[in-house]
């Protein structure tokens, strides 16, 4: 928030508290002394004492008048260039949404205002840019966005971990419950990794959709167990109801696989990779995300929820044993 026309404001009024706290002390004083002369029946004296007390009241009020005003004047300027300056970041933060300029193009950050809309600017069009191919769905940020977070990350060198989440026979739930079915649990399951993400991880950590029944979030290291068994808890808890009650009753639903071939499978279950930085060094996020499909292949094959965090590498520093 910008203040200087606040402050601006403030000091004219107090300006002109002050002039006139000062005329009315030195007439209670001057009038002290007409009093004071009455007393001693000197009558002349006593009147140049109440014209001298006239004219300094009037001199002192009128001087906070003229301060006043110059202040108030002065405050009326500085409101006019701030509201001159903020209708052109108005009018230039059309054309950085609309993509036809940069926000470095325009300010040059002079004061505490120009840095304030140049911040402003710049975290608009980051935020488009993430959020540019967000799923409809879900309304997480998509794979661009998610290249981005873990470039930045590199860039900074800052430890990350990766955890790379799947459904397991989603496709064979969608062909038996259909389509409208089939979102209403991705959108779920977007739900069940954010809310683990806000609880267990930190609140500025990122969580996106890759599409389909892909999800991906990015966190510290040290959050990774806490934040993967929350997300494996709440959906076990939750994915029963999305089934019918026979077959709940059952554990399965009959159902074609990809290969053409009719089979059982289990109620749904959810598989999380997790890649981190502390044991090895990527050179791109297309390395990361190969080495999260590695994993993420093998947690699939096993029954249930699982979650695996892959420690290949020299070890950095001592992380205890692997879990999963």
């Amino acid at each position: 928030m910008h203040f200087n026309l606040v402050r601006y404001i403030i000091i004219s009024f107090l300006v002109a508290v002050a002039g006139f706290m000062l005329a009315c002390l030195l007439a209670m004083s001057s009038l002290e002394q007409v009093a004071t002369q009455l007393v001693g029946t000197d009558v002349k004296g006593s009147l140049d004492a109440v014209r001298h007390c006239q004219l300094g009241v009037l001199i002192l009020g009128l001087g906070g008048l003229l301060g006043s005003l110059v202040a108030m004047t002065f405050a009326v300027q500085q409101a006019s260039g701030i509201v001159t300056r903020l209708r052109q970041a108005t009018r230039y933060l059309g054309e950085v949404v609309l993509d036809e300029m940069s926000p470095s193009e325009f300010l040059t950050a002079s004061d505490g205002l120009d840095r304030e809309i140049q911040e402003m600017m710049l975290k608009i069009k980051d935020s488009q840019q993430r959020y540019l191919d967000a799923s409809p769905l879900t309304r997480l940020p998509g794979n661009m966005a998610i290249e981005q977070v873990l470039k930045e990350k590199m860039e900074r060198g800052e430890k990350f971990a990766l955890c790379y989440i799947d459904l397991d026979d989603f496709k064979a739930f969608n062909d038996k419950y259909g389509y409208a079915k089939g979102s209403e649990l991705i959108k779920m399951t977007g739900e069940v990794i954010y809310r683990a993400k806000d609880k267990y991880a930190h609140k500025q950590d990122f969580v996106g959709h890759i599409g389909g029944d892909d999800f991906v979030l990015v966190t510290f290291p040290d959050r990774v167990n806490e934040v993967c068994q929350a997300i494996i808890s709440e959906f076990d808890r939750l994915i029963p109801g999305y089934y019918h009650a026979e077959d709940r009753a059952k554990g399965f639903i009959e159902g074609t696989d990809r290969y053409g071939v009719k089979r059982r499978f289990p109620l749904m279950s959810i598989s999380i990779a997790v890649v981190s930085d502390v044991r090895r060094s990527f050179n791109s996020p297309i390395e990361i995300a190969r080495v999260a499909s590695e994993i993420k292949d093998y947690v699939k094959s096993l029954p249930g929820s699982n979650y695996l965090v892959d420690r290949r590498g020299i070890s950095r520093r001592d992380d205890g044993p692997p879990g999963n």
